[in-house]
C-alpha cells in the first residue's frame, strides 16, 4: 500500500465538492452533442509544468479531458502540486481553460535552483521563460555554497503569488555539464527514491540466505516443461518465463511469472519501499529499482537453471487463437535457457543455421510459440487493437568506461512482438479470472479519445492532404486504418504523435473501464512484479481468489476496493513520473553525445514544426534538434498550424515536415537538455 500521509491521497477536498455542487447540472443535459461531459466549473489534479511556463492539469474524471492552466494563472503553484482550478471553454477553439484557485497539496519538497546574491540577501532562483520563481536563503542555512552555482535545496516555505518562498541548500552542484552531476539533478529534481531502507535491505538478505525454493504443497510443479526467458541483451531482472506446445488442432501457453508476493509481504519494510517507488526507473546507464537487487536480480529473476518460484497463467487455444480456456495458479519452475530478443529472431525468424544448432533441444518448443504467437497477433489486430509502433531511441553504451558510443534507432523485431503477444494473453486471462470471480481488482484502463482531439486530428489530416471521413464515435481498428493509409508518408511520424496524444494515457483503476487502444474489455497487468507494484499488487488478489479470503459483505467489498482505488492512483502518479525521469535522462544523454559534434555538418529530414522553429531529425544518428525561428535571418516565416509548415513572408520559401536539408550543430546546452541545430544556407 501507498504511505498513509494525506499527501499521497488523491483527495476530494470538502471545498470542492461544495463549490461544484452549486455548479451541477441535470444528467440530461451535462453532456455535449460529441458526446463530451460538459466540465465542472472546479476541477481537481496532479499540475504538471512545462518549460515554457503553462501547464496542465491532469484530469481523474472519466470524460474531462487535461486542462490548460496558462502561466499567468498559475497562483505560485508549482510542478507536481495538487490543485484546484476554475475551468471554462475558450470560446476560439473550445479547449479547457483553467486558472489555479487553490493549492491543495505540494508535490514536493525538494528542487534545483541557481544560486544568486543580491546585497546582503541570498536568493535561489527558477528561471522558466514566463515566470520567475525565487526563494530567500538565511545565511545560516546556505551551507558554503556560492552565487552562481546550481543547488538543491529543500524548501522550508513555498512562494505564493507575489511572494518569495524560503529554503535551505542542501547540495551543491559543482560541476554542472558533468554526467553524473546532471544525473544526480535528474533524481533530485523527479524525487526518485535511491536507498533502501536498513530494515527492506535485511529483509531481502533474510531470504536471500534463505533459499525458499522447495516445492509446497499449494505449488503446482512444473520444473518437466521447456520454460524459457527471452529479454534483452543487457536485462538482469527476468521476470517472465513462457513455453508452448501444440495440443489437438491448438496450442497451450504457460506464462509464469515471478512469485514476488512470496517475498514482499503486506506491512513489511520490503513493501514499504516499493510502495514509496511504484515502479523502476530505466536509465541509459542505471536502473533505480523497485526492489532490492537480493530480490530484483537473484530470488525473483527466472534465471537459468535454478528453481524459481512461480504463479503461472495456463491458456489453451483453438487453431484460430481463441483461448477456450484458463488457469491461474501458484508454481515452480526450472527455465532451461536465458535467450534474448536478437537470439530468438535470428533463429526462428532469419532461420540462421548457426543461431538454431544450440537451441536444437528448444525448437520444438519456439516453433509452437512462433506459431501461436501469428494467430495471436492477427486475431488482436482484427478486433482492432491500434499498432502503435513508434521508434525509439537507443542509446549505446561502452561496457569500458560507461560513455555513449552511438544512438541509434532501437530495433523491435518479431521475437519482442512474440513476448509481446504473450504477455497481453496472460494479462487478459488474469482480468478475467478477477472479474469472474465479483472481487475488486486493479485494472490497466483506456479510456476512449476525447472527441474534441479526434476533430483536430481528423482537421489536421484533411490539411496535410489525406481525405478520410470519421464515423461519429471511431473505434480503436478504425485508427489502425488511418495508420495504415498514412504510413511511409513523410508526415507519418508527426501524425502517428498526434493520434497518440489524442488518446487518454493508460491508468490503473479498481474499476475495470477496458483498454481501448488494445480494444480488449478486461486488462490488467500481471506480468512483471518485480518494477511494477500494481502487478504484485494483482498477485496478491489472485492468492486471495485462491484461499478464498475475499470481502464477504459489502462493507467489506467498499473498503477493499477503496484501498485498491488509493494503490492505483498512487501508482498512475509513479508511473508518470518514472516516465518523465527517463524522458528527461534520455534527453540528457543525447545532448552530452553531440558536445563532440558542434561545429560539424549533417543531414537530416525535419521531424516536427513549431512556432518557434522546427526539429531536424539527422540520418546519421537517431537524435533531433531545434532549429530557431529567430536564426532564420534571410525572411520572417510564419507558422501555419493548419497546415504544420513555416512559409517565408517575402520570399514564400516553404519548411515542411519530410523536406531534407543540411545542418550544422550550433550550439549544446545540457543544462536545457537541447541541441540546437543551423542551417546550412547554401
Amino acid at each position: 500500500m501507498p504511505k498513509k500521509s494525506k499527501s499521497h491521497r488523491p483527495r476530494s477536498s470538502s471545498s470542492l465538492q461544495k463549490r461544484n455542487a452549486s455548479s451541477r447540472v441535470d444528467e440530461s443535459s451535462s453532456r455535449r452533442s460529441d458526446s463530451q461531459e460538459v466540465p465542472p466549473q472546479y476541477l481537481e489534479g496532479l499540475l504538471k509544468m512545462h518549460r515554457e511556463g503553462y501547464g496542465f492539469v491532469l484530469s481523474e474524471q472519466p470524460g474531462i479531458p487535461d486542462v490548460f492552466v496558462p502561466a499567468r494563472r498559475m497562483k505560485g503553484a508549482m510542478n507536481g502540486d495538487r490543485v484546484i482550478v476554475t475551468v471554462r471553454s475558450n470560446p476560439r477553439d473550445g479547449r479547457l481553460e483553467g486558472a489555479v484557485t487553490e493549492i491543495v497539496t505540494r508535490g514536493s519538497n525538494w528542487i534545483v535552483a541557481k544560486l544568486q546574491k543580491r546585497g546582503g540577501q541570498w536568493v535561489a532562483v527558477i528561471e522558466d521563460k514566463a515566470r520567475v520563481t525565487e526563494f530567500l536563503i538565511p545565511p545560516k542555512k546556505i551551507h558554503g555554497a556560492e552565487a552562481g552555482q546550481s543547488v538543491g535545496l529543500k524548501i522550508l516555505k513555498y512562494p505564493e503569488e507575489h511572494q518569495s518562498g524560503l529554503a535551505e541548500v542542501v547540495r551543491v552542484f559543482e560541476r554542472r555539464g558533468e554526467a553524473k552531476t546532471e544525473i544526480e539533478i535528474v533524481i533530485l529534481k523527479h524525487q526518485l527514491p535511491t536507498e533502501f531502507s536498513a530494515a527492506a535491505l535485511a529483509e531481502a538478505e533474510a531470504w536471500q540466505s534463505r533459499r525458499e525454493t522447495e516445492q509446497e504443497e499449494e505449488r503446482e510443479d512444473l520444473r518437466h516443461l521447456p520454460f524459457v526467458t527471452i529479454d534483452g541483451e543487457t536485462a538482469r531482472d527476468f521476470d517472465d518465463a513462457i513455453s508452448v506446445r501444440p495440443e489437438g488442432s491448438g496450442y497451450r501457453l504457460w506464462v509464469s511469472i515471478a512469485d514476488v508476493s512470496h517475498y514482499v509481504r503486506p506491512g513489511s519494510a520490503l513493501d514499504a519501499d516499493a510502495v514509496r517507488r511504484g515502479t523502476s526507473v530505466y536509465f541509459p546507464d542505471q536502473c533505480i529499482p523497485m526492489l532490492p537487487e537480493a530480490l530484483s536480480n537473484d530470488l525473483c529473476s527466472l534465471r537459468p537453471r535454478e528453481d524459481r518460484l512461480t504463479f503461472t497463467c495456463e491458456i489453451l487455444f483453438d487453431d484460430r487463437g481463441t483461448a477456450k480456456d484458463s488457469r491461474i495458479y501458484k508454481s515452480i519452475i526450472h527455465s532451461q535457457a536465458r535467450l534474448t530478443y536478437k537470439q530468438v529472431a535470428r533463429a526462428m525468424f532469419d532461420q540462421v543455421p548457426e543461431v538454431r544448432e544450440p537451441l536444437t533441444p528448444l525448437l520444438p518448443m519456439l516453433e509452437a510459440a512462433v506459431s501461436l504467437y501469428r494467430l495471436l497477433r492477427g486475431q488482436r489486430f482484427a478486433r482492432g487493437s491500434i499498432d502503435f509502433d513508434l521508434p525509439e531511441p537507443e542509446i549505446q553504451i561502452s561496457f569500458e568506461d560507461g560513455s555513449i558510443e552511438n544512438i541509434i534507432r532501437a530495433d523491435r523485431n518479431e521475437a519482442h512482438f512474440l513476448i509481446e503477444e504473450f504477455m497481453i494473453a496472460a494479462n487478459e486471462a488474469v482480468a478475467r479470472f478477477v472479474t469472474r470471480h465479483k472481487t475488486p481488482g486493479v485494472y490497466r484502463v483506456h479510456g476512449a479519445p476525447d472527441p474534441e482531439k479526434v476533430k483536430r486530428f481528423h482537421e489536421l489530416l484533411h490539411n496535410l492532404g489525406f481525405n478520410i471521413a470519421f464515423p461519429a464515435k471511431p473505434k480503436p481498428g478504425f485508427f489502425n486504418k488511418v495508420l495504415a493509409q498514412v504510413k511511409g508518408h513523410a508526415e507519418e511520424r508527426l501524425l502517428q504523435h498526434v493520434l497518440l496524444r489524442s488518446m487518454k494515457q493508460a491508468v490503473y483503476s479498481e474499476k475495470n473501464q477496458g483498454h481501448f487502444g488494445l480494444a480488449s474489455a478486461c486488462y490488467t497487468h500481471f506480468t512483471s512484479p518485480i518494477r511494477r507494484y500494481p502487478d504484485l499488487v494483482v498477485h496478491r488478489l489472485l492468492q486471495a481468489i485462491l484461499l478464498g479470503d475475499l470481502p464477504r459483505s459489502e462493507k467489506l467489498k467498499e473498503a477493499r476496493e477503496a484501498e485498491l482505488a488509493h494503490i492505483a492512483a498512487h501508482c498512475s502518479r509513479r508511473e508518470r513520473v518514472a516516465m518523465e525521469a527517463e524522458w528527461e535522462a534520455i534527453d540528457l544523454q543525447t545532448a552530452l553525445f553531440m558536445q563532440r559534434y558542434v561545429g560539424e555538418t549533417f543531414t537530416g529530414v525535419i521531424a516536427r514544426i513549431a512556432k518557434f522553429g522546427f526539429f531536424v531529425e539527422l540520418l546519421d544518428f537517431f537524435i533531433e534538434g531545434l532549429v530557431s525561428l529567430e536564426d532564420l535571418e534571410d525572411d520572417y516565416y510564419i507558422f501555419d498550424e493548419r497546415r504544420h509548415r513555416l512559409r517565408g513572408r517575402k520570399t514564400g520559401k516553404v519548411f515542411k515536415i519530410g523536406t531534407e536539408l543540411r545542418v550544422t550543430v550550433a550550439k549544446v546546452d545540457v543544462e536545457e537538455r537541447r541541441v540546437y541545430f543551423s542551417l546550412l544556407t547554401n
